[in-house]
Formats: structure tokens, sequence, C-alpha cells
């Protein structure tokens, strides 16, 4: 998928989930703006916005850590690390790393459309040809 497009989807898909946050929030009889519920808004609005590159982020990781490995040794990493972890220590643990990994991937994913722009638009380099005027 071209980088461009990906980042378009997931910068929508997260510009939605942290507006239906706040919407959720904003909406709610209940809520006094206190400096408690303010920060917890402010922390779940972050969560959904950055949750989503969070997940792309360790789909990467995960496919270049597995990426060498036979199947039967890629498999015993992965129940290795869900033993440790568990279903449920892998979500708090992704939910705590989320604002971290979401801007660790825009940054990257930003990082490598400048560089694909840049070798586009890079002229090719004719430096192995001759400089000098044939007499």
């Amino acid at each position: 998928m071209n980088k461009i497009k990906q980042l378009l989807i997931v910068l929508t898909i997260s510009i939605t989930l942290a507006g239906s946050a706040v919407l959720l929030y904003l909406l709610d009889p209940a809520f006094i703006p206190d400096a408690y519920r303010v920060t917890s808004m402010v922390i779940v609005v972050s969560w959904a916005f950055f949750i989503s590159p969070s997940m792309l982020f360790g789909m990467q990781l995960a496919k270049k850590y597995f990426a060498g490995k036979s199947p039967e040794h890629a498999f015993r990493d992965g129940v290795r690390i869900g033993v440790i972890a568990g279903f449920g220590g892998i979500l708090v643990l992704s939910l705590l790393v989320s604002p971290l990994t979401g801007i660790l991937w825009y940054v990257y994913t930003v990082k490598m459309i400048v560089l694909s722009k840049k070798n586009k638009n890079r002229k090719p380099d004719n430096s192995d040809e001759n400089d000098m005027i044939d007499p």
C-alpha cells in the first residue's frame, strides 16, 4: 500500500476515534469539568488517537522479528511471549505505550514518505562519465 494513502487512512481513523471519545465525554450529563475528569478525558483521547498507529507499529515489529525464522521457531517464540505476557498483559502494555509507539509510527511513516519523494525527485547521477573534454 502506498505510504501516503496508509497515512491518510490511519490519520482519518485516529481523528474519528479521538473525536468520538471527546464527544462521548461531552455528551455525558454527569460530566463536570474538574481536574480529574479533564485529565481522564485527555488520557482517553490520546489513547484513542494513537491506538491504531500503535497496532500497526507492533505488527511491523512482529513482522520484522519473525521474518527470518522458521515456522516452528516463530511459533515457539510467539507462545513464549503469550505465556509470559498473556492477552490481558499485552492489551494493558499496548495501552500504556500506545502514545509513544503511535508517535514513532507517525514519524517513521512521514520520514519514509519524505525519503521516497526525495529519491523520486533526484536526478540520476552521471558521475562515472568523463568530465574532460576530448581534444
